[in-house]
């Protein structure tokens, strides 16, 4: 997982997109399903310590009834150091899931749909500017934009 810097207003914010393949629990659940699209972000590994799942609800609440929440009241809620609940927090943060501003906590969005959809919309402008780069690295080496068929040796071996 390579850091990806996206530029946020004025200050450049870094963080990573994972996106992982796993199963959607069978059952209605709105915990289980929260921890899948979690774990398919890859904020929380899959059957793993639940602690960063536990901060992230609580914070996604508090976000919800329009107030953030101190790493100190989290560790207070959830019975953890406020060290590791800290720790937890850098990670969401890299994930790009949550903000923190001042002393508090917030979820990205007020809402879990567009929470996913500004992720998507990240994942857009990073494969756009990935693009433009490989265009101009295809001007480089006077590559034509125009050929979509794989290079001679790779086709000499599909044919065999």
């Amino acid at each position: 997982m390579v850091p990806i810097q996206i530029m946020d207003g004025i200050r450049r914010t870094t963080f990573r997109i994972v996106i992982r393949r796993i199963e959607p629990p069978f059952e209605r659940n709105t915990d289980r399903e929260m921890e899948w699209l979690c774990q398919s972000l890859g904020i929380v590994p899959v059957n793993k310590d639940k602690a960063t799942m536990d901060i992230f609800k609580l914070i996604v609440r508090s976000t919800e009834e329009g107030k953030g929440i101190s790493s100190t009241d989290i560790a207070e809620k959830i019975s953890l150091s406020r060290g590791a609940v800290i720790n937890h927090l850098n990670n969401l943060q890299l994930a790009g899931l949550v903000v923190k501003q001042g002393r508090n906590y917030f979820a990205r969005s007020r809402s879990m749909v567009r929470t996913v959809q500004e992720v998507e919309e990240d994942i857009k402008r990073i494969f756009a500017r990935m693009e433009e780069t490989a265009r101009e690295i295809d001007r480089a080496f006077g590559m034509s934009m125009d050929d979509r068929s794989p290079p001679t040796a790779l086709r000499d071996r599909v044919k065999r």
